[in-house]
């Protein structure tokens, strides 16, 4: 008996957005300070905006099976 075997990979890009920033958020952003930019992080969520899979796979191979 025999089977043919292949590796695929599949990759999944993610663009994950947040509804409207306030201003204030906004403002917090653009200091470039990581500790404001963390505090906007943290009073908004990620929602996925849209996403593409990517596939790649080898070419088979052939398993021999003694049974």
């Amino acid at each position: 008996m025999a089977i043919l075997r292949k590796l695929v990979t599949y990759t999944d890009y993610r663009w994950e957005e947040t509804e409207k920033l306030t201003l204030e958020q906004i403002k917090k952003w653009k200091t470039g300070d990581e500790d404001l930019q963390e505090e906007v992080m943290d009073e908004v969520e990620f929602e996925l905006a849209r996403d593409k899979v990517l596939e790649d796979h080898d070419w088979p191979e052939l398993i021999e099976k003694n049974e």
